[in-house]
Protein backbone atom coordinates (compact mmCIF):
# COMPACT_ATOMS: atom_id res chain seq x y z
CA UNK A 1 0.00 0.00 0.00
CA UNK A 2 1.27 3.30 -1.05
CA UNK A 3 2.78 5.58 1.62
CA UNK A 4 1.56 8.85 -0.17
CA UNK A 5 -0.49 12.13 0.95
CA UNK A 6 -2.96 14.09 -0.18
CA UNK A 7 -3.09 17.66 -0.20
CA UNK A 8 -4.99 20.73 -1.58
CA UNK A 9 -2.34 23.80 -2.02
CA UNK A 10 -3.79 27.40 -2.93
CA UNK A 11 -1.64 29.90 -4.92
CA UNK A 12 -2.29 33.18 -5.66
CA UNK A 13 -4.96 33.39 -8.35
CA UNK A 14 -4.22 37.10 -9.68
CA UNK A 15 -0.96 34.91 -10.61
CA UNK A 16 -1.92 31.75 -11.92
CA UNK A 17 0.11 31.96 -15.31
CA UNK A 18 3.23 32.51 -13.24
CA UNK A 19 2.51 29.85 -11.60
CA UNK A 20 1.65 27.72 -14.43
CA UNK A 21 4.92 28.57 -16.03
CA UNK A 22 7.42 27.78 -12.47
CA UNK A 23 5.45 24.88 -12.02
CA UNK A 24 6.55 23.43 -15.51
CA UNK A 25 9.78 24.35 -14.55
CA UNK A 26 9.57 21.85 -11.19
CA UNK A 27 9.29 24.94 -8.72
CA UNK A 28 5.42 24.91 -7.08
CA UNK A 29 5.81 28.57 -5.35
CA UNK A 30 4.08 29.99 -2.69
CA UNK A 31 3.16 33.85 -1.50
CA UNK A 32 4.19 36.05 1.34
CA UNK A 33 8.10 35.44 0.65
CA UNK A 34 8.85 39.23 0.02
CA UNK A 35 11.89 39.03 2.53
CA UNK A 36 14.79 37.04 3.12
CA UNK A 37 14.29 36.78 7.00
CA UNK A 38 11.42 34.86 6.08
CA UNK A 39 13.50 32.01 4.63
CA UNK A 40 11.63 28.70 6.50
CA UNK A 41 14.97 27.17 6.89
CA UNK A 42 16.47 30.29 9.09
CA UNK A 43 13.04 31.47 9.82
CA UNK A 44 12.87 35.22 11.53
CA UNK A 45 9.86 37.53 10.40
CA UNK A 46 6.35 36.08 10.14
CA UNK A 47 4.62 38.82 7.82
CA UNK A 48 1.85 35.76 6.34
CA UNK A 49 4.91 33.33 5.99
CA UNK A 50 4.79 31.09 9.31
CA UNK A 51 1.42 30.38 7.50
CA UNK A 52 3.71 27.93 5.34
CA UNK A 53 5.07 26.06 7.53
CA UNK A 54 2.99 23.35 7.55
CA UNK A 55 3.82 22.10 4.34
CA UNK A 56 7.60 22.53 4.68
CA UNK A 57 6.98 20.58 7.13
CA UNK A 58 4.60 17.94 6.58
CA UNK A 59 4.66 17.10 2.40
CA UNK A 60 6.98 14.18 1.34
CA UNK A 61 8.35 12.82 -1.76
CA UNK A 62 5.45 11.33 -3.91
CA UNK A 63 2.63 13.21 -2.11
CA UNK A 64 -0.09 14.41 -4.49
CA UNK A 65 -1.03 18.12 -4.37
CA UNK A 66 -4.51 19.67 -5.76
CA UNK A 67 -4.30 23.30 -6.79
CA UNK A 68 -7.42 25.05 -7.64
CA UNK A 69 -7.19 27.42 -10.47
CA UNK A 70 -4.37 26.72 -11.95
CA UNK A 71 -3.37 26.67 -14.81
CA UNK A 72 -6.44 28.77 -15.72
CA UNK A 73 -9.84 30.29 -13.98
CA UNK A 74 -12.08 27.67 -13.14
CA UNK A 75 -9.48 24.64 -13.52
CA UNK A 76 -7.70 22.35 -11.21
CA UNK A 77 -3.96 21.38 -10.99
CA UNK A 78 -2.72 17.88 -9.71
CA UNK A 79 1.26 17.47 -9.07
CA UNK A 80 3.46 15.46 -7.38
CA UNK A 81 6.20 16.47 -4.65
CA UNK A 82 9.76 15.51 -5.98
CA UNK A 83 11.19 15.61 -2.77
CA UNK A 84 10.17 16.07 0.57
CA UNK A 85 9.95 19.57 0.88
CA UNK A 86 11.72 20.58 4.20
CA UNK A 87 14.72 18.92 2.39
CA UNK A 88 14.37 20.33 -1.21
CA UNK A 89 12.77 23.89 -0.48
CA UNK A 90 14.42 26.56 -1.32
CA UNK A 91 14.03 30.39 -1.09
CA UNK A 92 14.65 33.04 -3.92
CA UNK A 93 12.34 35.96 -4.22
CA UNK A 94 10.97 36.53 -8.12
CA UNK A 95 12.80 39.54 -9.23
CA UNK A 96 9.92 41.25 -11.04
CA UNK A 97 7.23 40.39 -8.22
CA UNK A 98 9.21 41.13 -5.59
CA UNK A 99 7.05 38.36 -3.59
CA UNK A 100 6.96 34.36 -4.10
CA UNK A 101 10.04 33.40 -2.27
CA UNK A 102 9.28 30.07 -1.14
CA UNK A 103 10.34 27.18 -3.74
CA UNK A 104 8.47 23.79 -3.23
CA UNK A 105 10.27 20.65 -5.67
CA UNK A 106 7.30 19.47 -7.16
CA UNK A 107 6.00 18.34 -11.29
CA UNK A 108 2.88 19.26 -12.96
CA UNK A 109 0.89 15.91 -13.82
CA UNK A 110 -2.57 16.87 -15.11
CA UNK A 111 -5.37 19.26 -14.93
CA UNK A 112 -9.10 18.74 -14.98
CA UNK A 113 -12.55 21.20 -14.47
CA UNK A 114 -14.79 20.44 -11.66
CA UNK A 115 -18.26 19.92 -13.96
CA UNK A 116 -16.34 16.64 -15.23
CA UNK A 117 -17.92 13.57 -14.40
CA UNK A 118 -15.06 11.67 -13.23
CA UNK A 119 -14.65 14.73 -10.43
CA UNK A 120 -16.87 13.32 -7.17
CA UNK A 121 -19.16 15.49 -5.23
CA UNK A 122 -16.56 14.85 -2.36
CA UNK A 123 -13.21 16.26 -3.96
CA UNK A 124 -15.98 19.61 -5.38
CA UNK A 125 -17.18 20.18 -1.99
CA UNK A 126 -13.32 20.27 -0.21
CA UNK A 127 -11.86 22.30 -2.98
CA UNK A 128 -14.17 25.56 -1.89
CA UNK A 129 -11.79 25.27 1.84
CA UNK A 130 -10.53 28.78 1.79
CA UNK A 131 -7.70 27.36 3.68
CA UNK A 132 -3.93 27.83 2.21
CA UNK A 133 -2.89 23.92 2.72
CA UNK A 134 -5.15 20.97 4.22
CA UNK A 135 -5.22 17.33 4.38
CA UNK A 136 -7.72 15.33 1.97
CA UNK A 137 -6.48 11.70 2.77
CA UNK A 138 -10.06 11.06 3.45
CA UNK A 139 -10.48 11.21 -0.57
CA UNK A 140 -7.52 9.53 -1.57
CA UNK A 141 -10.14 7.34 -3.70
CA UNK A 142 -11.51 10.09 -5.07
CA UNK A 143 -8.35 11.58 -6.25
CA UNK A 144 -7.32 8.36 -7.45
CA UNK A 145 -9.87 8.34 -9.93
CA UNK A 146 -8.22 11.19 -11.36
CA UNK A 147 -4.62 10.07 -11.35
CA UNK A 148 -6.28 6.98 -13.88
CA UNK A 149 -7.84 9.08 -16.21
CA UNK A 150 -6.76 10.60 -18.82
CA UNK A 151 -6.03 14.73 -19.35
CA UNK A 152 -9.09 14.73 -21.91
CA UNK A 153 -11.59 12.54 -20.48
CA UNK A 154 -11.04 15.00 -17.33
CA UNK A 155 -11.92 18.24 -19.57
CA UNK A 156 -15.43 16.86 -20.80
CA UNK A 157 -17.94 18.51 -19.16
CA UNK A 158 -21.52 16.77 -17.58
CA UNK A 159 -23.84 18.85 -19.64
CA UNK A 160 -24.21 21.92 -22.25
CA UNK A 161 -24.78 24.12 -19.44
CA UNK A 162 -21.03 23.15 -18.30
CA UNK A 163 -19.69 23.30 -20.85
CA UNK A 164 -20.91 27.15 -21.73
CA UNK A 165 -20.07 27.89 -17.82
CA UNK A 166 -16.36 26.39 -18.70
CA UNK A 167 -16.39 29.00 -21.96
CA UNK A 168 -17.27 31.60 -20.19
CA UNK A 169 -14.92 31.08 -17.28
CA UNK A 170 -12.15 30.31 -19.63
CA UNK A 171 -12.63 33.81 -21.67
CA UNK A 172 -13.00 35.60 -18.44
CA UNK A 173 -10.03 34.84 -17.15
CA UNK A 174 -8.42 35.23 -20.61
CA UNK A 175 -9.83 39.16 -20.96
CA UNK A 176 -10.04 40.33 -16.77
CA UNK A 177 -6.80 41.74 -15.61
CA UNK A 178 -7.06 41.36 -11.69
CA UNK A 179 -3.88 43.03 -11.01
CA UNK A 180 -4.73 46.28 -13.27
CA UNK A 181 -8.85 46.06 -11.39
CA UNK A 182 -7.43 45.67 -8.25
CA UNK A 183 -4.87 48.88 -9.13
CA UNK A 184 -7.34 50.53 -10.79
CA UNK A 185 -10.01 50.03 -7.72
CA UNK A 186 -7.62 50.83 -4.57
CA UNK A 187 -6.83 54.54 -6.36
CA UNK A 188 -10.48 55.22 -6.76
CA UNK A 189 -10.95 54.37 -3.04
CA UNK A 190 -8.32 56.18 -1.65
CA UNK A 191 -9.14 59.04 -3.74
CA UNK A 192 -12.57 59.21 -2.13
CA UNK A 193 -12.41 57.95 1.35
CA UNK A 194 -10.78 60.03 4.76
CA UNK A 195 -10.10 56.94 7.56
CA UNK A 196 -13.39 57.30 8.92
CA UNK A 197 -15.31 56.50 5.42
CA UNK A 198 -12.57 53.58 5.02
CA UNK A 199 -14.01 51.93 7.74
CA UNK A 200 -17.96 52.40 6.50
CA UNK A 201 -16.50 51.00 3.19
CA UNK A 202 -14.34 48.06 4.47
CA UNK A 203 -17.16 46.83 6.45
CA UNK A 204 -19.81 47.05 3.75
CA UNK A 205 -17.04 44.62 1.63
CA UNK A 206 -15.86 42.27 4.51
CA UNK A 207 -19.69 41.82 4.83
CA UNK A 208 -19.67 41.12 1.27
CA UNK A 209 -17.16 38.48 1.58
CA UNK A 210 -17.78 36.60 4.65
CA UNK A 211 -21.92 37.05 4.96
CA UNK A 212 -22.61 34.47 7.94
CA UNK A 213 -20.21 36.67 10.32
CA UNK A 214 -21.11 39.68 12.26
CA UNK A 215 -19.12 42.75 11.40
CA UNK A 216 -19.75 46.22 12.50
CA UNK A 217 -18.01 49.54 12.68
CA UNK A 218 -16.93 50.00 16.30
CA UNK A 219 -14.86 53.54 15.71
CA UNK A 220 -15.86 56.66 18.15
CA UNK A 221 -15.77 58.00 21.33
CA UNK A 222 -14.68 54.63 23.07
CA UNK A 223 -12.37 54.05 20.47
CA UNK A 224 -10.13 55.36 22.75
CA UNK A 225 -10.89 52.03 25.50
CA UNK A 226 -10.76 49.20 22.81
CA UNK A 227 -8.90 50.50 19.83
CA UNK A 228 -11.18 48.67 17.54
CA UNK A 229 -12.61 50.16 14.07
CA UNK A 230 -13.76 47.10 12.98
CA UNK A 231 -15.07 44.05 15.20
CA UNK A 232 -15.38 40.59 13.67
CA UNK A 233 -17.39 38.26 15.32
CA UNK A 234 -17.57 34.09 15.12
CA UNK A 235 -19.64 31.80 16.20
CA UNK A 236 -18.20 28.96 18.76
CA UNK A 237 -19.56 26.34 19.82
CA UNK A 238 -20.16 27.70 23.66
CA UNK A 239 -23.18 29.61 23.81
CA UNK A 240 -21.00 31.99 26.79
CA UNK A 241 -18.75 33.01 24.48
CA UNK A 242 -17.86 34.30 20.73
CA UNK A 243 -14.68 34.76 19.05
CA UNK A 244 -13.86 38.02 17.51
CA UNK A 245 -11.41 39.43 15.33
CA UNK A 246 -10.55 42.82 16.20
CA UNK A 247 -9.36 45.56 12.99
CA UNK A 248 -7.70 49.49 13.81
CA UNK A 249 -7.92 51.37 10.23
CA UNK A 250 -5.47 54.18 9.59
CA UNK A 251 -4.98 56.13 6.53
CA UNK A 252 -1.02 56.80 6.64
CA UNK A 253 1.19 56.89 4.12
CA UNK A 254 5.51 56.67 4.21
CA UNK A 255 7.05 55.52 7.95
CA UNK A 256 4.35 54.29 10.53
CA UNK A 257 5.21 54.72 13.70
CA UNK A 258 4.37 52.14 16.74
CA UNK A 259 2.12 53.09 18.36
CA UNK A 260 -0.49 51.48 16.04
CA UNK A 261 0.31 48.17 17.94
CA UNK A 262 -0.28 49.79 21.57
CA UNK A 263 -3.90 50.91 20.06
CA UNK A 264 -4.67 47.78 19.00
CA UNK A 265 -3.92 46.06 21.83
CA UNK A 266 -6.56 47.71 24.31
CA UNK A 267 -8.67 44.79 22.35
CA UNK A 268 -7.36 41.97 24.55
CA UNK A 269 -9.12 42.65 27.91
CA UNK A 270 -12.00 45.22 26.77
CA UNK A 271 -13.16 42.69 24.76
CA UNK A 272 -12.83 39.39 26.91
CA UNK A 273 -14.76 41.95 29.08
CA UNK A 274 -17.85 41.68 26.68
CA UNK A 275 -17.72 37.42 26.40
CA UNK A 276 -15.53 37.78 23.71
CA UNK A 277 -12.36 35.46 22.68
CA UNK A 278 -10.48 37.99 20.90
CA UNK A 279 -8.33 35.65 18.26
CA UNK A 280 -6.75 38.01 15.88
CA UNK A 281 -5.65 41.81 15.79
CA UNK A 282 -5.13 43.28 13.11
CA UNK A 283 -4.15 46.84 12.16
CA UNK A 284 -5.10 48.04 8.01
CA UNK A 285 -2.84 50.47 6.55
CA UNK A 286 -4.03 52.08 3.44
CA UNK A 287 -1.60 53.64 1.93
CA UNK A 288 1.80 53.01 3.57
CA UNK A 289 3.55 50.02 1.53
CA UNK A 290 5.19 47.26 3.32
CA UNK A 291 8.63 47.65 2.19
CA UNK A 292 8.71 50.92 3.94
CA UNK A 293 7.59 49.15 7.45
CA UNK A 294 9.41 45.85 7.31
CA UNK A 295 10.64 46.63 11.69
CA UNK A 296 7.19 46.91 12.22
CA UNK A 297 6.14 43.79 11.39
CA UNK A 298 8.73 42.58 14.30
CA UNK A 299 7.41 44.36 16.85
CA UNK A 300 4.43 42.40 17.95
CA UNK A 301 3.93 38.51 16.21
CA UNK A 302 0.39 39.02 17.69
CA UNK A 303 -0.37 41.61 15.74
CA UNK A 304 -0.80 41.27 12.15
CA UNK A 305 -0.67 44.16 9.60
CA UNK A 306 -2.48 44.42 5.82
CA UNK A 307 -0.58 47.10 3.80
CA UNK A 308 -1.66 48.58 0.49
CA UNK A 309 -0.66 45.54 -1.43
CA UNK A 310 -2.52 43.49 0.30
CA UNK A 311 -5.32 45.75 0.77
CA UNK A 312 -5.40 45.75 -2.75
CA UNK A 313 -6.05 41.86 -3.06
CA UNK A 314 -8.60 41.81 -0.76
CA UNK A 315 -10.73 45.09 -2.40
CA UNK A 316 -10.06 42.45 -5.14
CA UNK A 317 -11.98 39.93 -3.71
CA UNK A 318 -14.74 42.03 -2.53
CA UNK A 319 -14.67 43.68 -6.61
CA UNK A 320 -15.46 40.28 -7.83
CA UNK A 321 -17.49 39.36 -5.11
CA UNK A 322 -19.95 42.39 -5.68
CA UNK A 323 -20.27 41.60 -9.59
CA UNK A 324 -20.70 37.93 -9.36
CA UNK A 325 -17.91 36.28 -9.13
CA UNK A 326 -17.07 33.34 -7.59
CA UNK A 327 -14.24 33.98 -5.06
CA UNK A 328 -13.46 29.59 -4.80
Amino acid sequence: MSNKNYWCYRIDKSQSKYFYSELLEGRLRQGWGWDQKQDLRNFQMDGGAARNRPMFNKVKKGDILIIPQLPNWGEVAVAEATEDWNVGYYFEIDKNLWDYGHIFPAKYIKKFIRSNEKVTGNLRSTLKNPSRFWNVNQYASDIEIILNSTESDLYKTQDYNSRLENSILNTFSEVFNEKLFAEKLFNKLNEQFSREEWEYALVYGLRKLFPFYEIERKGGILETHHGTDILIKLPSILSNYQYAIAIQVKDYEGYVKNDVISQINKADTYWENENLKLIDKIVIITKAIKDENLKLLEEDSNVKFIFANELKQILNEIGKRYIGMSQE
